[in-house]
C-alpha cells in the first residue's frame, strides 16, 4: 500500500467509527463453529479491529493493518504492518474483509502465495459488478474491484480448493450503500 493510501486510512480511522461487527464476521463465525476446531485467526486489513474483537470472543485473533493499530484486548492483538509480508505460518485461518480489493493484482498473487497449506481463507471483496454503485465514503481511495472468474482462477492456480462462493448485494449494506460483493471460502 502506498503512502497516500496509508494516510487516507489513518485519517479515516482517526474519526470515530462504529465498532459493531460486520455481517461477514457473523457469516464466518457461523461457518467455523460448525467445524469444532480452535482456530488461530489472522485478520488482514483489520482497520479499527471491529471484526477482530468480535471473533476474539471465540478464538485467538491477530489483526494487521498498515495504517492503524487498535487497542489490544484478551485473545486479540494487533500489528501495524504489511499483510503481504507478515509470516502467516502460525495461522490456520485468514480473514479478509474488504482488504483484497485494496491491493493490486500483483499483491493479491503474493498474498495467496504466502498462505501455507491447510489454511482456510475467507474473503469478502467488492465486485467489479458494483463499479457504478453509490459509495458512502466516496472514491478517495484505491479500489481494485474484483472479477469473480479471475478470482476463482487465481485461487485455483494457487492450490486453493473453493468451498463456497457467492456474488450478490445485501452483504455489506451501509447507510444507503449496498454494493455487490463476493464472498469466498477456500482452503489451501
Amino acid at each position: 500500500m502506498n503512502n497516500n493510501e496509508i494516510q487516507y486510512w489513518k485519517k479515516f480511522y482517526n474519526k470515530k467509527h462504529v465498532l459493531e461487527n460486520t455481517s461477514f464476521s457473523r457469516f464466518v463465525l457461523d461457518y467455523i463453529q460448525k467445524l469444532d476446531k480452535k482456530f488461530n485467526i489472522l485478520d488482514i486489513g483489520c482497520g479499527n479491529g471491529r471484526d477482530s474483537y468480535y471473533l476474539s470472543k471465540y478464538y485467538n485473533v491477530t489483526g494487521i493493518d498498515s495504517s492503524n493499530k487498535p487497542k489490544e484486548k484478551e485473545n486479540c492483538k494487533f500489528i501495524l504492518g504489511d499483510m503481504i509480508d507478515i509470516d502467516k505460518s502460525k495461522f490456520d485461518l485468514i480473514y479478509s474483509r474488504f482488504s483484497f480489493h485494496s491491493i493490486s493484482d500483483e499483491n493479491q498473487e503474493k498474498l495467496l502465495q504466502s498462505i501455507k497449506n491447510d489454511t482456510l481463507l475467507f474473503i469478502e471483496t467488492r465486485s467489479i459488478k458494483g463499479l457504478n454503485t453509490y459509495r458512502e465514503h466516496g472514491d478517495g481511495h484505491y479500489r481494485n474491484l474484483t472479477n469473480i472468474n479471475i478470482l476463482k482462477n487465481m485461487l485455483e492456480k494457487n492450490d486453493f480448493e473453493i468451498l463456497f462462493v457467492e456474488e450478490a448485494n445485501n452483504f455489506a449494506v451501509y447507510k444507503t450503500e449496498n454494493p455487490i460483493c463476493i464472498r469466498i471460502i477456500c482452503k489451501k
